[in-house]
């Protein structure tokens, strides 16, 4: 009996062995996912026979303010971080930065954790003037760089992020100039550079976006952060901060003049109170507190997927970001710009806790969630 089975067992095998391959059944739709975040070299050259790697999505986050609370958020939730932005200097009237590390709990706690360090450095009050004054001058801006490096090389910072706002079209060349001569100062002492740069769908405008050429600007920084928010902000009348389709707007214009693998996508994690057309910036926390002591009714933009409600008899509108908006936001991403960089947030310290779920499981590969 084990004999013929044997034999019925060999037929069976052969009969197999002539039969034609089943061709496979159509893929589903692919998922993007992210692999582990991984330390960015500055601007490298790309070799010819570099093999390619899988993409890697990173996150990073401005940090205007480092408590207690700030900190326990960025170490509890470091692993959806790659890095962080310290708001701790700012370009000075005098063309000095002013400036120090305001915490060095916050600093160590987010070494040791894995991030890297940039911190921004801002024109005060976005003051274009203070800019000005230094991008037209070849000695005040060869000055300049010098300060950011040593200040880099002295805190042993990863490098720095350059958020000078509100300049103007004739400022365009000479900022241009100053962003790539930093580059080449940092580049040479193994320190990157990040961008950050106004949201535009065009050329167009007479002011702060018309001043960034963002193909130069891109080709020369590591990082190119878009601050995709503020549609409506504080000075408007009340509306979503960044629809949707204007967020796929900004980053189609951007992929069309930088490396995508460079671009990180600005996401907002706050909201607006606004009365008329002056708007007060709130923290998810805030908002849901005056939503329920006004006990409001919170209905959903279509546009944006943002949370809203009104209260005080009409008087305010509030318009904030939370998790269910956040989960939009990455599936446009990953579905219409899968190659960039990843997301920028704006900011750290009382945004929705479940922000972090919603990083986790469209940023993260699923071993790491």
């Amino acid at each position: 009996m084990r004999c013929r089975g044997l034999i019925v067992l060999i037929i069976v095998a052969l009969a197999a062995a002539c039969t034609p391959a089943r061709a496979p059944a159509s893929p589903a739709a692919p998922v993007t996912t992210a692999t582990p975040i991984s330390t960015p070299m500055p601007t490298p050259m790309p070799s010819p026979t570099q093999l390619p790697t899988p993409h890697v999505y990173q996150a990073s986050i401005w940090a205007p303010y480092i408590g207690f609370l700030e900190q326990k958020t960025l170490t509890d939730n470091a692993d959806t971080l790659a890095e962080v932005n310290f708001f701790w200097y700012e370009l000075a009237g005098d063309g000095e930065i002013r400036g120090s590390v305001q915490s060095e709990a916050g600093l160590k706690a987010a070494r040791e954790a894995g991030l890297r360090v940039l911190p921004s450095i801002l024109n005060g009050g976005f003051d274009r003037e203070r800019v000005a004054s230094i991008i037209h001058d070849d000695a005040r801006r060869a000055h300049h760089i010098a300060a950011i490096v040593q200040l880099t090389l002295e805190n042993n910072y990863d490098g720095i992020d350059i958020d000078y706002e509100s300049l103007y079209p004739e400022d365009r060349d000479a900022f241009t100039l100053f962003i790539e001569e930093l580059a080449a100062a940092l580049h040479k002492e193994g320190k990157l550079l990040s961008t950050t740069v106004h949201p535009k769908t065009d050329e167009g405008g007479d002011w702060g976006p018309k001043a960034q050429d963002w193909a130069r600007l891109g080709a020369a920084s590591d990082e190119f952060k878009i601050m995709i928010y503020d549609m409506h902000h504080g000075a408007s009348e009340a509306g979503p901060i960044a629809p949707l389709d204007w967020a796929d707007q900004v980053l189609a214009y951007g992929e069309s003049r930088v490396d995508p693998a460079k671009i990180f996508m600005g996401v907002p994690f706050y909201g607006y109170d606004w009365v008329g057309s002056k708007g007060e910036s709130i923290e998810w926390r805030q908002a849901m507190k005056r939503a329920k002591m006004y006990d409001v009714e919170i209905e959903r933009d279509a546009s944006s997927g943002e949370a809203y409600f009104v209260y005080d008899d009409g008087r305010h509108t509030v318009y904030y970001n939370d998790a269910k908006t956040l989960q939009g936001r990455l599936s446009m991403m990953l579905a219409r710009h899968p190659l960039i960089a990843g997301v920028s947030i704006w900011r750290l310290g009382g945004e929705d806790p479940e922000n972090w779920r919603a990083l986790r499981e469209n940023l993260l590969p699923a071993p790491n969630r």
